[in-house]
């Protein structure tokens, strides 16, 4: 970082961008209910199409808050993603047991699709595969992502550092992604490892493709932004 940069770098903490960040988490959630195949044998997982934003939000928060900041904003937005399920779950509760429709039905079948009896009722929760999935893989990816930015930024010029780190942290998403997302299929023997492997192709095919268009939108931002200051 730049003495221009180190000067533009804002004491406050980037309340907008980390909420900016849970809602692309939510948002990632509700894309990632469906499989596509946009090219045969390519299947990707919907929120392919949002969940990239949130590396690009990453890398501006790094670079004009700090890694610190950085590491805050991560966090938060996990912690504010699973805050969100839960109220939504308990939400739902006391229309379990009663036949619902309209809004409900839909609050329930994209928040809430898997259940399980109790004596007082029925509990509803979240696809387990694909809420722990999307979750566990952004908190670490994203956390490797800032910490590869901010090492070899020192090294290098910003631009190959946040190219470099991005590639990196998005194929090892996916690889954490992938499985835990389709865990539950794997063990039920419904998903084969085949189908497993082929998503996973299509999902680092992907993140490249990804990789090179979030490298263009961060380089013209930033350069826009260092122009005006």
């Amino acid at each position: 970082m730049n003495i221009e940069e180190k000067e533009s770098v804002v004491k406050k903490s980037p309340v907008f961008l980390t909420g900016l960040l849970t809602i692309i988490l939510i948002i990632t959630f509700i894309f990632t209910l469906k499989n596509y195949e946009p090219v045969k044998n390519i299947i990707i997982t919907g929120g392919i199409v949002t969940y990239p934003l949130s590396f690009l939000i990453v890398s501006f928060i790094n670079r004009y808050y700090g890694f610190k900041e950085t590491k805050k904003s991560i966090l938060i937005s996990s912690l504010l993603f699973i805050i969100f399920f839960l109220l939504v779950v308990i939400s739902i509760i006391p229309s379990a047991n009663e036949i619902t429709s309209g809004y409900n039905a839909i609050v329930q079948y994209i928040f809430a699709s898997g259940f399980k009896e109790f004596s007082w009722g029925t509990l509803f929760y979240p696809a387990i595969g694909q809420f722990l999935g999307i979750l566990i893989s952004y908190f670490s990816s994203h956390l490797l992502f800032a910490t590869i930015h901010s090492v070899t930024k020192e090294y290098t010029v910003d631009h190959l550092a946040m190219g470099l780190g991005l590639l990196i942290s998005y194929i090892v998403d996916r690889i954490i992604f992938v499985p835990i997302y389709l865990s539950k299929s794997l063990i039920k023997g419904s998903t084969t490892f085949n189908y497993l492997i082929q998503i996973l192709t299509s999902e680092f095919i992907a993140a490249i493709f990804t990789t090179l268009i979030l490298i263009l939108v961060y380089v013209i931002f930033t350069s826009i932004k260092k122009s005006k200051n």
